[in-house]
């Protein structure tokens, strides 16, 4: 059977026991899943005590199938230098059957001059043989996973909560609409930096008080191979047709269609929760994605409105 591993790691502001307490207690698991956004009416059980060896998780859900993770071995620090990790066996019952291990690693280091700590996320497994075909497709996007989760994971230990809801508004059919701005790439772990840049370039073109002019809005064209984690985009404004294009800019259109309308709320770092989220709906439905990709629509000002209040619309393209 093909063997796997998968690993991901992020920085978090935080000292290794309060990281390590965060972690190895499965009831805050809830609080940063990267698989609950799309499915949170799924049911899920935490045993008592949460935290200790033999502790479980267990999930069942439309969309997350389901499965369960048990505590094997715990490694608390022996002091404010020393290392933690957890190990779990994990188990996939829906949609099939495997088994994997599953190991935190935790160790201190300094963030941003300040001692924090360096978590590092583990699967490590074997797929059924009839499967060998998803191993290198898994490996993109479990890491993806990882990636969206350890950030929210990182939130809930720097500030007690995750600023991030998914709401799925199903399939719309929209308009042709033109987004006014500058077309950039860069990779994944760069996109939010990249974009940000290119809104404020084009920012001083927007003007609110022209009725031809709308929304904030992101239109993503056709991605290369997710492998190499780069995306091509035009950032800008919406703006109807015949609305003068300043000469630094382009006028680029996202075409009439049919698209999935997943509404993301919160903090603009979890954005990848929608795409992934609404991605994971497309494939249950047994809907087919289209070559392109789909767009974003900021719905209010990031100036002037709190974090936890951001309302994004994001559109994904279907056949």
């Amino acid at each position: 059977m093909p063997a796997f591993h998968i690993q991901r790691s992020q920085c978090i502001d935080a000292d290794v026991q309060d990281v390590y307490d965060a972690v190895v207690d499965y009831s805050t698991w809830t609080r940063w899943s990267p698989w609950l956004q799309v499915d949170p009416e799924a049911e899920v059980n935490v045993s008592e005590p949460s935290n200790k060896i033999g502790a479980t998780y267990h999930w069942n859900g439309e969309l997350v199938g389901e499965g369960s993770m048990t505590h094997s071995q715990l490694e608390p620090p022996k002091n404010a230098a020393s290392k933690a990790s957890m190990k779990a066996d994990l188990a996939f019952i829906k949609p099939f059957k495997s088994e994997s291990k599953v190991e935190f690693e935790i160790e201190p280091m300094m963030t941003d001059g300040r001692p924090g700590s360096k978590i590092t996320w583990h699967m490590r497994g074997k797929l059924p043989w009839f499967l060998f075909w998803m191993k290198s497709m898994m490996e993109v996007f479990v890491g993806m996973d990882y990636e969206r989760g350890l950030l929210m994971f990182k939130q809930f230990v720097e500030t007690g909560e995750v600023l991030s809801k998914l709401e799925i508004q199903g399939v719309v059919n929209e308009p042709e609409r033109m987004v006014i701005g500058q077309r950039g790439g860069c990779t994944m772990d760069d996109l939010g930096e990249h974009m940000t840049a290119t809104l404020n370039r084009v920012k001083p073109h927007y003007d609110s008080s022209d009725a031809r002019v709308h929304d904030w809005a992101s239109l993503y064209h056709t991605t290369s191979d997710l492998r190499k984690r780069w995306f091509d985009y035009t950032a800008g404004y919406l703006a109807d047709a015949g609305t003068p294009v300043p000469n630094d800019c382009v006028a680029d259109i996202a075409p009439a269609g049919k698209f999935l309308l997943v509404r993301h709320i919160g903090d603009y770092a979890h954005m990848g929760n929608a795409w992934s989220g609404g991605i994971q709906y497309i494939r249950y439905k047994k809907l087919k994605m289209a070559k392109a990709v789909g767009y974003e629509i900021y719905r209010n000002d990031p100036e002037t409105t709190e974090t936890k209040d951001l309302i994004t619309d994001v559109y994904i393209a279907l056949k």
